[in-house]
């Protein structure tokens, strides 16, 4: 599990600074036409929960939809459901702390946006 996130800079390009945390393929699938949207209005940074950790779960979609890799991989899988919440929720909140996005985007019912 990833816990310093000081190596991950926004551009500073002047545009509102976004963080768009994804976990689950049907998050991926259904943000990706807003997530290159995004990149073209904000500047964006794209976090991984890896609650998903394997290709076929995630990174296929990634290939598949076009869409460039997370600049962020928490790696929060646990052991079981609520040690994966627990990691989600203090990889999350270090990465804000670390990045200091002005807004945040997240999707669904999942893991990643419970926690």
């Amino acid at each position: 599990m990833k816990t310093d996130y000081s190596d991950i800079k926004f551009k500073n390009n002047g545009k509102l600074k976004l963080l768009i945390i994804v976990g689950t393929r049907p998050e991926i699938i259904r943000l990706a036409a807003v997530i290159d949207k995004c990149r073209e209005y904000f500047d964006c940074i794209l976090a991984h929960t890896g609650q998903n950790y394997d290709y076929n779960l995630n990174g296929v979609f990634f290939k598949d939809l076009e869409l460039s890799d997370p600049e962020v991989y928490m790696d929060a899988v646990g052991a079981d459901l609520g040690e994966t919440v627990g990691n989600i929720i203090s990889c999350s909140y270090k990465l804000m702390r670390d990045i200091q996005p002005d807004a945040l985007l997240i999707l669904g019912d999942t893991n990643s946006c419970l926690s």
